[in-house]
């Protein structure tokens, strides 16, 4: 179904071109001539100042029209998918690498893919956000208005703080032997950087308190981070959905996708933690 409306008109609400406007709709399934109530009805939001493109002319008069833009859905589509690239999947990785670390073997540079999936995640939402902030400037709309565009600036500046703070990090204390075999041995240089608590005869290692404090600070940005990512991308499914499309299989299969991944770190996180506590037999 399309239809053409004048954006002002006499004794009706008037249209605005360049920003957000809500619509009711409803339909009916009855091929019949006779009056019944609709069987599907709503309301959306729509904001026509992202569906302008970048040569539209801002007219007032009664004929405007607005023209979506082809490659303005094609933008808003990799910015989705370049964000659920980062917080679906890289970040919820790259905190599960750390979480199991135990299940792995003693010469598994865990840390090293920690870093390389965060920092990956960093550069990919540098890319997101810059993908957001021409796309506004081209419309000349105020940036930051909605609570999507708000909850995406406070993530991106918190990435960059967490992504800094892990490389200017506090390491974690190393006993005398193993400083020193990282001497004689370049390739202990590998669990010199581990961040395992070390033991020295048998005893562990005090952390500083500044180790300490980072440690506490690092893990619920970490927690913070991911738990807003999270849902920012919800969010931004939502929100393409009201602007492009009301399918919702795209919204469920991200749901399932993040429920199946947080349930498999769960289980695994649990096991470890149960073979730890079991008396090793020799």
């Amino acid at each position: 179904l399309q239809f053409t409306k004048l954006l002002s008109e006499p004794g009706e609400i008037p249209i605005d071109a360049d920003g957000k406007n809500v619509f009711v709709w409803a339909y009916g399934v009855d091929s019949s001539s006779r009056f019944s109530i609709h069987t599907n009805s709503g309301s959306t939001e729509v904001d026509f100042s992202l569906y302008k493109g970048p040569d539209s002319t801002d007219n007032s008069s009664s004929d405007s029209t607005v023209t979506e833009s082809v490659s303005y859905r094609g933008r808003w589509k990799v910015h989705g998918i370049l964000a659920f690239t980062a917080w679906g999947v890289l970040v919820p990785t790259a905190i599960s690498v750390s979480l199991l670390r135990n299940l792995y073997p003693s010469n598994f540079p865990w840390l090293r893919v920690h870093f390389a999936l965060n920092g990956l995640a960093c550069i990919i939402m540098i890319v997101v956000f810059a993908i957001a902030l021409t796309s506004y400037d081209t419309t000349g709309r105020n940036h930051f208005n909605g609570t999507h565009e708000k909850i995406g600036l406070v993530i991106f500046v918190f990435v960059l703080f967490q992504v800094m703070g892990g490389v200017f990090r506090a390491h974690a204390p190393k006993p005398a032997s193993a400083i020193a075999d990282t001497v004689h041995d370049h390739e202990n240089v590998v669990n010199e950087e581990s961040d395992e608590e070390f033991t020295d005869e048998g005893k562990k290692v005090e952390k500083s308190l500044q180790r300490m404090i980072w440690e506490v600070m690092h893990k619920g940005m970490g927690v913070l981070l991911l738990v807003l990512g999270l849902y920012e991308v919800q969010s931004g499914i939502a929100l393409y959905a009201s602007r492009y499309s009301p399918e919702t299989s795209v919204e469920i299969a991200y749901q399932a996708w993040i429920g199946a991944g947080l349930g498999i770190v769960l289980l695994l996180f649990a096991y470890s933690k149960l073979r730890d506590r079991t008396p090793k037999t020799t």
